[in-house]
Parts: C-alpha cells; structure tokens; sequence
C-alpha cells in the first residue's frame, strides 16, 4: 500500500512539474516606440542616427518624405507623381539607417488622408504600389514594422466617412461595407507580401468603440446591434470597421495587427487600462463576423497610447467637444503633480499593453531636451523601472485629478 501510494505522489508530482514546465514561458519586455511632430524624416535618421538612437525609447517612428509621398497612401494622384529617381533616393536612405541603427523597435508612418475612390482599380492600383513600396522599405531599414495612423489629416479628405465618398449615388453603405472590406485585405496582403513577419502598430482600430472620450464612436458593449449600426453608419470613422475586418481575413499568422488604443491619451485611472482589454476583446466581437473569433484572438494584440501634451494641459480649451473639465486639469496641477500623472499613465500603460506602448507628443523634443515638461523624463524612467521589476507603481492619481477637474470647471464658467 505504502509503494501504492508512493508511486502515485511521484505520478501527480511529475505530472505538476511536467504541467509547470509547459506554462512557464519568456512573456515579451513592454517596448515603448516614439511618435509625434519631432519624428524624424529618413533623412533627418539618417544624417542623425546617433543622436535618434540614444532617446529614452525601444523604437521610434520614422516618416518618409515629402517628395516620396509623405508616406500618405492613398493620395494616389500624389504618389503617381512620385519619380523613380526619388523612389531610389528614399531607398538608399533607409537602407543606411538599417545598416547604422541599433533601435529593434523602429517603425515606419503611413497615414489615411485619401484622394481616392474605393471602388477605382486605378486609384487601388496606385494605393497598393505605394503600400508595396513602404513594406518594402520598412523590411530594408530592419524596421519593426508600420506605423498606420488612418486618421486622414489635410490635406484630402476622409475616406472613411461616408459623406465625403466621391460617386456614392445609388451605392448604399453595405456596398460600402463590401468594398472597403476587400480594400482591406487588400492592404494586409501587400504588406506581408513584402514583409512577411511585419508588426503593424494601427493607432486607432476597436479601441474607437469604447466609452473615453467625446472623440471615440461609444458604441460598446453592443446593447441594441440595429442601433450600433446606424450609429456606425453616420460616423466619422463608419468605413474603418471594414477596412479592419478586410485586414482581419487577409492576415497571416506571423503577422500582428497591433490597436494601439490612443483613446488612452484621456485616462485618468488605473481602472480605464484594465477596462478597455474586455471592451476589445469581448465586447466588439459583436461587431465581427463569427467565423473571424478565432482568427481576432490570434493576431490581434493591444497596445496604449500616452499624450504628454494632454497631461501637461498643453490642450486646455483647444479640444472642441471636450469640456474645460477635461481638457483644462492638467492646467491646474503643479509641475510635481504633472509628473506623477504622467508616471502613472506610462505605468499602466506598460503594465496593460500586449507588449508596445507609444507616446505621442506635440512641441517638445525628447532626444535634446527641449520644451520636455519639468519631472517627465524621470517619471518615464521610474515607471519603466517599476514594470520591468514587478514592482506597484505606489501611488494613486484619482482624487488628485477629481480636484484638478473641479478647479477647471470653476475656472471655466468664470471665464465664460
């Protein structure tokens, strides 16, 4: 009895270990990537490689140039501008800063302004030369991947919404909805066709749905599906669902499609970044197709956006359809304050995220020091250090900002 009992101990004991072994695994180091109005150009990498690479960042984001398109792709009529001579140019560039760097986390920006029309094989023609064109390039320079910012800045219009879609009479948005899929497939197709393993780190994607701020399209958890519709119909982004789930059918296991959630700009408790992992990852899935589930779960990751202009109440009164509330507490916080808000969203941002997380920011520049609001580089770097040690963060930011708030929105009707 005794051997009995000895031998099946040493069995559930084995098979313990056994079982341990086969779930302990190396989980990905959170990598945070550079993105704002300092990003470098190719050339701008490449004549300063030293200096872009001893930032306090994984990877930054490089754009392309003007002369090669901006890396706007779907200004098609640019792009059929664009000389083979400039092609090769921009080429040499970014080859060298392949060669030279030594970041693992750069990315390459593309952007969603459009002269295009979605159901024009030429346009789509020009459009997937130009995104062939930029995996290319992203693969030369041993960029990461692509950095895809879809919100269409001007010049050019939305192609995402519907009222700004050339030809459209007599096409309702379902034929829109089909169109813009395939487009999408489209898409993902040239990418990984150039650059098979590549990441793409997609500034806005599910994330939009949630409830954060006055620029997200709230329509999660889906409580009525004919009214999520609707309401996704007349939005600002109604046709990038679509272009989402096109990427969705296309998409290649070694390749990640990564929401980077700049949602998260306007967090102001830990609870929002634990929050908006069920509301992607649960909750939209009423938006896809049910043969998709499976597919979603395995190539679609989550990321966090940090504004350090929004924390440094840079943005007071400049976002319309946000209120001095809002917009206004960082204004009323003082520098040390500022600098804890700021460690505290860089925190749960990397404590939160599948693996990247991106900073955005306006008038400061992070590689010289200039215009960096007092403390934040030093919070960056303390929260960095809590994450990757396991360690809490140590302190909360709810009642700080709560009295940050209600001194704005006093300060705000006074000023009315």
């Amino acid at each position: 009895m005794k051997n009995r009992i000895l031998t099946t101990l040493m069995v559930i004991s084995g098979t313990i270990m056994t079982l341990s072994a086969q779930i302990i695994y190396d989980p990905p180091s959170k990598k945070l990537v550079e993105f704002s109005w300092a990003s470098p150009t190719t050339l701008e990498y490449n004549n300063n490689t030293g200096l872009y690479d001893s930032g306090p960042f994984d990877g930054i984001s490089v754009k392309l140039s003007k002369e090669a398109g901006g890396g706007n792709i779907f200004m098609v009529e640019n792009w059929a501008a664009v000389t083979e001579e400039m092609k090769d140019k921009e080429f040499e560039l970014v080859k060298s800063i392949g060669e030279k760097s030594v970041l693992k986390h750069n990315f390459l920006v593309l952007y969603g302004a459009s002269q295009m029309d979605w159901f024009s094989d030429q346009h789509w023609k020009n459009a997937e030369a130009y995104i062939r064109f930029a995996a290319n390039l992203a693969k030369v320079g041993n960029f990461k991947g692509i950095l895809w910012d879809p919100e269409p800045y001007k010049p050019g219009k939305n192609p995402w919404k519907m009222s700004e879609q050339p030809n459209k009479e007599g096409r309702s948005y379902y034929d829109y909805y089909l169109q813009v899929r395939k487009r999408g497939a489209q898409f993902i197709q040239a990418i990984q066709d150039e650059f098979p393993d590549a990441v793409i780190l997609s500034l806005r994607e599910f994330s939009d749905y949630q409830t954060a701020s006055p620029f997200s399209q709230a329509i999660i958890p889906v409580q009525d599906l004919r009214q999520a519709k609707t309401s996704l119909e007349e939005a600002w982004w109604a046709l990038h669902l679509p272009f989402t789930i096109g990427i969705l059918d296309a998409i290649e296991e070694e390749v990640t499609l990564i929401d980077a959630n700049e949602e998260a700009y306007y967090y102001t408790s830990a609870i929002e970044f634990y929050k908006v992992r069920n509301d992607v990852f649960n909750d939209t899935r009423a938006l896809l197709p049910a043969a998709m589930h499976k597919k979603f779960k395995a190539n679609y990751c989550l990321g966090h956006a940090v504004s350090t202009d929004y924390i440094a109440g840079n943005w007071a009164g400049l976002l319309s359809a946000f209120p001095y509330r809002l917009t206004g507490q960082g204004t009323m916080l003082s520098s040390a304050e500022k600098a804890l808000w700021f460690e505290h969203n860089m925190y749960y941002a990397l404590q939160t995220s599948d693996e990247y997380v991106w900073l955005y920011s306006e008038d400061l520049n992070w590689w010289t020091g200039e215009k960096v609001p007092e403390g934040f580089l030093e919070a960056l770097e303390s929260a960095r250090k809590k994450v990757n040690e396991v360690k809490p963060l140590g302190f909360k930011v709810e009642e700080m900002l709560e009295k940050a708030q209600d001194k704005a929105e006093k300060s705000g009707k006074k000023n009315k």
